[in-house]
Parts: C-alpha cells; sequence; structure tokens
C-alpha cells in the first residue's frame, strides 16, 4: 500500500490540469515520441515482425506515462508516475491462478511466438444482454472445453423492467446476474471454474457486494475500469479494497482510435503500453485488459487497430513480466461469417504476439443485446491454438487475407441474429447452435484451416 499512499497524495497535491489540457497533452507527446523512436505504421501490415520496432514502442511508453502522468478527474490533479517505479516494476512475478477447485487454470506467462496457447475467457465480457438469455448465453459459454473462464455481459433489465443506473434496483440485478454466472458453471458441471467482471454495476456498492466466496471469490478477477491515462476516486478506492482482501482483478482500458488522444496508429500502440504500466504501477492489478476500437466503426478488428495492438503486445510481452489481455469487439452480430472472420484475424494476432488471454468474443460492438455464444469462444480458442504454429510473417500474411474478407463491411456490417435465433434451446441442460449456425461455423473453420502452412491446421 506504501506506493498507493504515495500516489494518492499525488492525486491530492499534484498540478492542476484540466482533462481537456490533459487529452491535448497526450496526444502531442504520443505523436512527438512516434517521431522520436522512429516508430511508423506502413498502412499495411498486420502483425510487425520488426523486434527491434516493439522495443521502441516500450520505451516510448515509459517515456510518455512518465512525462505526462495519470490525471484524476476526482481532483483534478496530475498523479506523477516515477520512472524509478515504473523500472522497478517490469521484472515482478507475481504467479496467477483463476478458478477453482478442478477449474483452477494456471495463466502462464506467454512471449511472441511462444508453443503454449493464451487463456481463453468467453463471454459476452461487458456487452448488453437480456435478462431472460442472461443464463443461457452463459451457459453456452461454460459448456465449450476451451472455455476456461467467463466474463459476462451487462444484464439490462430486472424483473422485466429496464436498470436505472446507480439506483437501488442496481443492487438486485447485480446479484441475480452474479448468482446466475455462478449458477451457469454448476449446470454446465464446471463448479469453480473462473469468472471475470462483474459488468451489469454502476455503483461501486454493487461491485463490492458480489466479491465474496460465493460468487466472485478472490480467484475471479474483478473488474476495474480505468480511462486513458486516467483514473479517479472510486477506481482507485475498488483497487485498495481488492488488494486488501487478496482478490485478483483486471484493470480495463477502451482506447479509442480517432478520439481525443489518439490520431494514429503509432500513437495508438505507445498509449496502449503507458496504459500497461499505469496498470501495474499504479493500479496494481493482476491483469491488464485492453480492447482499443475505432471511432468510425466502433470495432476493434479494423486495420490499425490490429497493428497498434499486436505491435503493444510484442512490446509487453517481450520487456516486462505481466498478465495481459484483450476484449474482442467485433462489428458484425453473432450467426455470421464476417463475425468468425473478425475474431480469427485478432486471435491470430494475439497468439504469436504474445498476449496472455483472450476475451470474447462479442458482437455488434457490444451495444445490441444477446450477440455472444459459446460457440463464438469456441472458434475463438480453436484459432488460437493453431496460431502457436506460426511466425510473425506468416501470421501477417494469414491475417491479410482474412481482413480481405470483411474490410469492405467494416462501415456496414451484417446484423446477424440475437442468441435465442441461432441456438436452440429447450433447456438448461438442452441447448446446443442451430444447423444453420453450426454450418457458418464449419464453413469458415475450413477455410481459414486452408489458408495456415502445410502440417499446422
Amino acid at each position: 500500500m506504501q506506493n498507493m499512499y504515495k500516489y494518492l497524495k499525488s492525486a491530492i497535491e499534484g498540478v492542476n490540469r484540466t482533462e481537456k489540457q490533459h487529452d491535448i497533452l497526450i496526444f502531442k507527446k504520443s505523436e512527438e515520441l512516434a517521431l522520436k523512436y522512429d516508430i511508423k505504421y506502413d498502412g499495411k501490415s498486420f502483425v510487425p515482425d520488426d523486434l527491434e520496432l516493439a522495443d521502441a514502442t516500450f520505451e516510448a511508453g515509459i517515456e510518455l506515462l512518465h512525462s505526462v502522468g495519470v490525471y484524476c478527474k476526482s481532483t483534478g490533479k496530475v498523479i506523477q508516475i516515477d520512472e524509478e517505479d515504473i523500472l522497478k516494476s517490469l521484472n515482478v512475478t507475481n504467479p496467477l491462478e483463476i478458478g477453482r477447485l478442478k477449474e483452477k487454470v494456471t495463466v502462464p506467462h506467454r512471449y511472441p511466438m511462444a508453443s503454449i496457447p493464451p487463456v481463453v475467457i468467453g463471454g459476452p465480457m461487458g456487452g448488453s444482454i437480456s435478462e431472460e438469455n442472461f443464463l443461457y448465453i452463459n451457459l453456452s459459454a461454460v459448456l465449450e472445453n476451451v472455455v476456461q473462464g467467463i466474463y459476462s455481459g451487462a444484464m439490462k433489465q430486472f424483473c422485466g423492467e429496464y436498470i436505472r443506473p446507480k439506483s437501488p434496483l442496481e443492487l438486485l440485478a447485480v446479484l441475480k446476474a452474479a448468482r446466475n454466472e455462478r449458477l451457469a458453471t454448476k449446470i454446465g458441471g464446471r463448479e469453480g471454474l473462473a469468472l471475470m467482471g462483474p459488468s451489469t454495476p454502476t455503483l461501486p456498492t454493487s461491485y463490492l457486494l458480489v466479491s465474496s466466496d460465493e460468487l466472485y471469490s478472490c480467484a475471479d478477477p474483478q473488474e476495474v475500469y480505468m480511462d486513458d491515462l486516467k483514473t479517479d476516486y472510486e477506481t482507485l478506492s475498488k483497487c485498495i479494497f481488492h488488494q486488501e482482501h487478496g482478490n485478483h482483478y483486471i484493470s480495463g482500458q477502451v482506447p479509442v482510435f480517432g478520439g481525443p488522444c489518439i490520431g494514429s496508429a503509432e500513437g495508438l500502440a505507445i498509449i496502449d503500453v503507458a496504459e500497461t504500466l499505469q496498470s501495474k504501477v499504479l493500479a496494481h492489478s493482476s491483469i491488464h485488459g485492453s480492447g482499443a476500437v475505432h471511432s468510425e466503426t466502433g470495432s476493434s478488428s479494423a486495420k490499425e487497430i490490429l497493428w497498434a495492438s499486436n505491435l503493444a503486445s510484442l512490446a509487453i510481452s517481450r520487456n516486462m513480466n505481466y498478465y495481459t489481455a484483450r476484449y474482442y469487439w467485433n462489428a458484425a452480430g453473432i450467426c455470421t461469417e464476417m463475425m468468425f472472420y473478425e475474431t480469427a484475424a485478432q486471435a491470430i494476432g494475439d497468439t504469436v504476439c504474445g498476449r496472455d488471454i483472450l476475451m470474447g468474443p462479442t458482437g455488434a460492438r457490444g451495444g445490441v443485446p444477446d450477440h455472444s455464444s459459446g460457440l463464438e469462444s469456441r472458434f475463438m480458442g480453436e484459432i488460437a491454438q493453431m496460431a502457436t504454429h506460426l511466425s510473425l510473417s506468416e501470421a501477417n500474411r494469414l491475417v491479410a487475407k482474412i481482413y480481405s474478407r470483411y474490410e469492405d463491411k467494416l462501415s456496414n456490417p451484417p446484423a446477424g441474429k440475437p442468441f435465442d435465433k441461432c441456438y436452440r434451446i429447450r433447456s438448461e441442460y438442452d441447448l446446443e447452435p442451430t444447423e444453420e449456425y453450426a454450418s457458418i461455423y464449419r464453413k469458415v473453420s475450413y477455410e481459414i484451416m486452408g489458408h495456415f502452412p502445410e502440417g499446422v491446421a
């Protein structure tokens, strides 16, 4: 807690700055650092293979965090992050086990082109989920053997009524959601499977309400959301709570390419590294989850996002010991070929670039209810396992082929179908994808397997 106290004091006594000034400073400094470290995006690549470029991006990320600091929205002050603290944190290793009983998983420290596949966390990971399909969607992920945990979505109704954010009714909804997540693991015969989240809360009390051995235990990474090189008292309070109780927690950030801080793919890669360092040094989280999206498409599968995220993953996995995860926000809805293509392009890059955990995917950008399923998570895991045999250059060529299959649809993606239209649901013990959905999965799987180098698929 010593560093936390130091940074809390900085949040009170630091330099005054407005949030807009902070955004502009991040934008300018990240672009300056891209020039200083000669970080250039050629506009064509998807998976970088220049390891010196990755190392330069890491150095730029350190300099960005140290020079700009972290803005505290609660006080309007800047928390200065000492470079010494950053450097001391790089090689600190804390083994990570998630889940309990026979479902306990030891998360591997991965590196570029590692032969061990990343851990697969299924579920809508914050996407909108209807009350009536909440249990079934989580259960569909639990039933997939490749899934090693579930990151649930945000339940939007309680007893048929819309949940007004920050109302007492939210607490009841959060309890129901967490109990249904845990119930899904029991029905699926996987008691102890790791939960991540919760995703329904907007109140700090709602998050802490379900932090218990019964629901979200210390082995179930709990969500602490952070903005672009920003924080607030609520976030810092959650971090203190989880540290004091010995809980694993995941700090999630979704930087927006084309937003107020990020104007280039190079800048995004540097900011992604800086935010990861922020999570380890300031938040002390067990995992950092990144899910950069493009402002024009709202998806994490656009070309610039793929390149920048892969470059940042290379930089982090080569230069620090820390567990990183990635959120998959796909543009297309589920039960479409495009949804599978988007997932494949991301899973291949993340796997070869050393990402430790893959999360999702969720369709329709997470905004349309019930666009998540276990079949999508199964596909993500299968592609990741095959990608462990690829080199960086092989992965780049393969992602280029896959990206060409959906590039022209990103601005107007197919809507797909909600979960209950592409799964046959007879009961909690009898649900499976429809034949239409299964046939799309098989078609895209066989097509992508055909593009893998001989002897891999």
